[in-house]
């Protein structure tokens, strides 16, 4: 390496350099997408189908649409914020409740199921 001259190289040399790297760059991510996809088929389903599904799942396993909870009723669709005995916080839209006096709620990251007998307080974010 010490004995190349780089002033040789033109400023063409250089340009074609950087596209071949650009090229086989391209070249070895489209590869290892393919891969990927050989790998896990199941990868090219649209997730926002698979959310749509459990939260149908949910409003089965939930069905009663409306819930009173210390004089206060809450109605399916509702924003709501739930504090636990525990002190953990809840904040999400209200899908149901069932037979077994269990509360779920959708947040932003997780579908939540709790019991009512283990909840504090239930505060109403926006009404629908």
């Amino acid at each position: 390496m010490n004995n190349f001259d780089f002033s040789v190289l033109t400023s063409e040399d250089i340009l074609y350099a950087a596209l071949g790297a650009v090229l086989i760059t391209w070249v070895i991510k489209i590869i290892m997408k393919l891969n990927k996809i050989i790998k896990n088929p199941m990868s090219l389903l649209d997730k926002s189908e698979d959310l749509r599904q459990v939260i149908q799942r949910c409003y089965k396993l939930f069905p009663m649409e409306i819930v009173q909870f210390n004089g206060e009723t809450y109605k399916r669709g509702m924003k709501l914020k739930i504090i636990t005995m525990q002190k953990k916080i809840f904040e999400g839209e209200f899908i149901g409740c069932n037979e077994k006096n269990m509360l779920c709620i959708l947040t932003s990251r997780y579908i939540i199921a709790h019991e009512m007998t283990n909840i504090q307080k239930i505060e109403i974010l926006d009404k629908i």
